[in-house]
């Protein structure tokens, strides 16, 4: 490496040792000039924290506290021994003055290299006496100055803006067009005519950056563009054409590896892709990873690419599985308006006959007494006569109403049992629904599969969690295939990312089967992004990059190809429903009661329950 002090020889170099290590000479340019300069430069850049690693008389570092102090901004004399901390992160950018003819110079240089301090949150002006491009470059070609730095080298002559595409690769320099004695209306037009640092280094020149991707299932892979099995690596398959698209986009190409794991914690040391970006092994990621604090203290995300749901999927049971079907389709209201008009016939028809009996023989009216009357108000409600026909006009016009009106109730139930038997229950809404149903749970087969259980603040899902999954095991944990079947054909809630859940639920589930189909969130999943390596030079590129894809709609259109929407409702008032055993039990319970209350009644009147028996089989 060239010394970053030495100047190349020239004519005059045999003046007197004073001048040779004079850092400034009067023909190139006044202090007061100089410090105008750099004042100015920073300014421009709107940095009003500067450091400034100089080794300056005390006149002019004096003079540059005045004129720093006059300028509103801060100045920070460093030692080059102890530099303070040069980290690529902070909350505000810093201003860095650096004048490479001090003999400790490199000393920063390399730190500054080392620590990655060479980035867009530290703007460098480093100053010398000469601006031969080749010179520069041989000065600073051990130096990290990667595509996310912000450094001009700053001779009398020129100002050149420096960096270098990869580790190992030539510097690439360019002209600014000013010089040390620009002016500060000069820098404004300059950054304001100036390309972002993005556009202008955009072309990465075909070099190869070392890229990641994961494949879980290498004996079920197609190939990065099949769409038979969506569910099935999606995030991978739906990032990588993102990421060769983000390739042609800057020029360059990958160096592809394929791992199996996504990367999990164990003491801090991560497996996986994330933990071949930890040990700096790879670039970049070309699979979408959620946003967890953990991954984020071993790699940084540039940009996110979608947002996931997570629900539990599951087909919303028959009311009768959740209900007396029998006694839904009235409210209570209809049920004691009928109970009431079933009560007044009963009343009026023994009424009549104890005011007709005065009046006519008795032996037509006996019939109507209490019991008979009331069994008759109950038969008429289930479309039955009565077994005589009387021959008063008043008695037969109560009875005639009864009839008419139970014609209508009965109408109307029957109507309404059909519409409840072909219609899902709305009975499961809430996490609490499910812990307290039937309904077995199930959750997809995940790297972070029990992580966001045991991390959920909702005391709802903590306690599905540990009512219906932990007793299970691992018999809790299924492919998405085999999940999405026990929903098909059982009382069976699985929990799964939605959009892999969709698309085997578009290829396997009737019309009438998507219409019964219900979610619940148990909790919000974090943010999808693609991962890249901690402080990376080209974090800035990619995330731009990725950004622009976002904005013109390209990630959208990756997103409809890969990410299935959920299956639309198409059939819900047509088909044939068939009628199960549990539609049915409330009914045949009733009269299983009834026949044990009738052979009690039997057994008080002396009856043997063998004659019982034996009437009901020979009726």
């Amino acid at each position: 490496m060239l010394a970053l002090n030495r100047r190349p020889k020239r004519e005059g170099d045999g003046v007197r040792r004073e001048e040779r290590e004079r850092p400034w000479s009067t023909a190139e340019s006044t202090n007061m000039e100089l410090i105008s300069f750099i004042l100015s430069y920073f300014i421009t850049k709107d940095l009003s924290m500067m450091t400034a690693f100089i080794c300056w008389t005390p006149e002019r570092t004096s003079e540059l506290w005045r004129s720093a102090s006059r300028a509103g901004v801060r100045l920070q004399l460093a030692d080059f021994r102890r530099p303070p901390p040069m980290t690529p992160r902070g909350r505000f950018r810093e201003a860095m003055l650096l004048d490479l003819t001090c003999p400790d110079a490199a000393l920063i240089m390399e730190a500054a290299s080392s620590s990655r301090g060479f980035n867009y949150r530290h703007s460098w002006l480093l100053l010398h006496n000469w601006s031969e491009r080749a010179l520069v470059a041989d000065a600073l070609s051990t130096y990290e100055i990667l595509p996310d730095a912000d450094v001009v080298w700053a001779a009398p002559d020129a100002l050149l803006d420096v960096y270098k595409i990869k580790p190992g690769t030539p510097y690439l320099l360019t002209d600014l067009g000013l010089t040390r004695n620009c002016s500060q209306h000069q820098l404004r037009a300059l950054w304001a005519a100036l390309p972002s640092t993005v556009a202008r280094r955009r072309d990465l020149k075909n070099v190869t950056m070392k890229g990641i991707s994961i494949v879980t299932e290498p004996y079920n892979f197609k190939g990065w563009s099949d769409l038979r099995n969506r569910q099935i690596d999606t995030f991978p398959k739906f990032t990588y054409p993102l990421m060769m698209l983000a390739a042609q986009d800057m020029h360059f190409r990958f160096d592809l590896r394929q791992m199996d794991l996504y990367g999990v914690s164990h003491n801090g040391s991560f497996d996986g892709l994330v933990g071949r970006l930890q040990r700096n092994d790879a670039e970049v990621g070309l699979a979408s990873l959620f946003i967890r604090p953990d991954r984020m203290q071993a790699a940084d995300f540039i940009s996110e690419t979608c947002v996931l749901f997570c629900a539990f999927i599951f087909r919303q049971p028959a009311r009768s599985a959740v209900s007396n079907v029998f006694l839904a389709p009235f409210s209570a209201g209809v049920w004691a308006a009928s109970a009431g008009v079933a009560a007044a016939a009963a009343l009026l028809l023994v009424a009549l006959r104890l005011v007709l009996e005065r009046t006519r023989r008795g032996d037509e009216l006996a019939l109507f007494t209490l019991p008979e009357t009331v069994t008759f108000a109950l038969g008429t409600l289930c479309q039955q006569g009565f077994h005589t026909t009387p021959g008063v006009t008043s008695i037969r016009l109560v009875m005639f109403s009864t009839l008419l009106a139970s014609l209508f109730v009965f109408t109307a139930y029957s109507a309404k049992i059909v519409a409840i038997l072909q219609t899902p229950s709305d009975a499961l809404r809430t996490i609490d629904d499910l812990t307290r149903s039937p309904i077995t749970i199930g959750v997809q087969e995940t790297t972070y599969k029990k992580v966001y259980f045991l991390e959920s603040p909702d005391e709802s899902t903590q306690q599905l969690y540990r009512r219906k999954i932990l007793p299970q095991g691992e018999r809790a944990y299924h492919s998405v295939v085999d999940g999405i079947a026990r929903v098909r054909t059982g009382l069976f809630a699985f929990q799964v990312e939605s959009s892999s859940g969709y698309d085997i639920i578009k290829q396997t589930f009737t019309e009438r089967e998507k219409c019964s189909l219900k979610e619940i969130e148990a909790f919000k999943l974090p943010l999808v992004a693609v991962p890249m390596r901690k402080n990376s030079g080209y974090r800035e590129l990619f995330a731009t990059r990725l950004r622009w894809q976002r904005e013109v709609g390209l990630m959208s259109r990756e997103r409809r190809v890969w990410l299935v929407s959920r299956p639309r409702c198409d059939a819900a008032g047509g088909g044939f429903v068939s009628i199960g055993i549990g539609d049915v039990l409330p009914a045949l319970q009733a009269s299983r009661i009834s026949s044990a209350v009738c052979q009690a009644i039997a057994l008080s009147d002396g009856v043997p329950v063998s004659q019982t028996y034996r009437y009901i089989w020979a009726a």
